[in-house]
């Protein structure tokens, strides 16, 4: 996407298994870009279930996966499959990061962080609130997950589950 941020998202999601909290162990949202490019997330996390990292590409003439379980390469117009060494894609993070350090070129990866960090906080405002959410409004809100005062001995309230189309969006 050459850092190109999403527009817009739009998500569903729920608490399968209510004993567990407040937050939504499922989600399905899908971002809207400028330039009318779609790219969808799904995930849950449920013991037991199908567990499966990866990416997948769709493009006019394939599709492009990477990740834990799936081939990596591409099928369609052209078809092409990743030969080389079979590596973890955490372990190779951690290998060029300390090569990097070591090297005395840091590696900054902060705008890249902050930007996806707030990828997933419109997808959680939309699936939780039920409503479009654009990229302005999750960056200008003031919504805080924060407790007003910090204190080691204070009990922590639990914020009510969420119900899209009724918990707004701050």
């Amino acid at each position: 996407m050459k850092q190109e941020m999403p527009t817009q998202v739009v998500g569903v999601g729920g608490r399968s298994v209510p004993a567990y909290g407040n937050t939504f162990d499922n989600f399905s949202v899908a971002y809207e870009y400028a330039s009318g490019v779609r790219a969808t997330l799904s995930c849950r996390q449920h013991d037991g279930a199908y567990n499966e990292v990866t990416d997948y590409v769709t493009g006019t003439k394939g599709i492009f996966s990477n990740g834990r379980l799936a081939t990596q390469g591409i099928s369609g117009e052209t078809n092409w499959k990743y030969t080389g060494p079979q590596r973890d894609m955490y372990q190779v993070e951690h290998d060029e990061l300390f090569a990097a350090i070591r090297a005395d070129k840091p590696v900054n990866d902060g705008v890249n962080m902050a930007h996806s960090t707030l990828m997933a906080i419109m997808a959680r405002m939309a699936a939780y609130t039920g409503q479009v959410v654009t990229w302005n409004q999750a960056l200008n809100s003031k919504e805080s997950l924060v407790p007003a005062a910090l204190d080691w001995k204070a009990p922590l309230a639990v914020a009510p589950r969420a119900i899209p189309g009724q918990t707004k969006l701050i």
